[in-house]
C-alpha cells in the first residue's frame, strides 16, 4: 500500500470518526447506499438525511442544505395504525438552498434554483427559482425578485468581503467593533464576493 494511500486512508478514519463525536451525517456512506449527491454540494452539521433510505434521496449540483435541516423519505406515522410505514421518493434540485432547521417530507420535489426558508417545513412540489416559507411551506417569491432586491440592497451597504470580517478569516477587534457598529437598531448587512479561490456570483454588488 502506498503512502499516499494511507495518508487519504487515515484522512477517511479521522474525517468519519470526527463525524461521529460532532453528531454529523456520514455521507460517504449514504451515498455507498445509493443517496445520490450531486458536485460542490454542502452538507451542513447537524443535517439528517433518512439513513433508512437514503438510496430514495437525490440532491442535486452545488445544493446546500445548512444546520439541521432533516431530509425524510420514510412517514412512520402510519405504522401503528397499518403496520405498514410510508415511503416515497425526494428529490432536491441543483443549486437549492435549505434554510436551517428545515424537513422536507417524503414525496417532496424541490426545484433548481429554489430557496427553503428556516424551520420551513415543505410537503409535495415546489416549483423551480422558488421561494418558500412557512408550515407548510408556501411560495411568497420567485427567487429572481428575491435576488434583486438583496443585490440592491448590498449596493446600498453596508456590505464588505468575507476576508477580514468573519470568524476564521482574519476578522479583528476593531472590524468587530465597527459591524457591530453598523448593524446597530435591526439593520442589517452583507458580506459579498465569495471566500478566496472562489468565483463571484453574477451580479454581485462589488463587480
Amino acid at each position: 500500500m502506498s503512502s499516499a494511500t494511507v495518508r487519504r486512508t487515515l484522512e477517511l478514519v479521522k474525517r468519519r470518526a470526527l463525524q461521529r463525536v460532532r453528531g454529523e451525517v456520514n455521507v460517504d456512506r449514504l451515498v455507498a447506499q445509493g443517496l445520490e449527491l450531486g458536485h460542490g454540494t454542502y452538507i451542513g452539521r447537524g443535517v439528517y438525511i433518512d439513513a433508512g433510505h437514503p438510496w430514495l434521496i437525490s440532491i442535486g449540483d452545488d445544493s446546500v442544505l445548512t444546520a439541521g435541516t432533516i431530509v425524510l423519505a420514510h412517514d412512520g406515522s402510519t405504522r401503528l395504525q397499518t403496520g405498514c410505514t410510508r415511503i416515497a421518493r425526494v428529490a432536491i434540485g441543483k443549486r437549492v438552498f435549505v434554510g436551517a432547521g428545515a424537513v422536507i417530507l417524503p414525496g417532496s420535489t424541490i426545484g433548481d434554483d429554489s430557496i427553503v426558508g428556516a424551520l420551513a417545513v415543505v410537503r409535495g412540489k415546489i416549483p423551480p427559482g422558488s421561494l418558500v416559507i412557512g408550515n407548510p411551506a408556501q411560495v411568497v417569491s420567485d427567487v429572481a425578485s428575491f435576488a434583486e432586491r438583496h443585490r440592491n440592497a448590498a449596493a446600498n451597504g453596508p456590505a464588505w468581503p468575507y476576508e477580514g470580517w468573519m470568524a476564521g478569516h482574519g476578522v479583528t477587534e476593531a472590524a468587530k467593533h465597527a459591524q457591530r457598529e453598523a448593524l446597530a437598531d435591526g439593520r442589517s448587512g452583507y458580506l459579498c464576493g465569495f471566500l478566496s479561490g472562489r468565483p463571484r456570483p453574477v451580479g454581485d454588488p462589488r463587480e
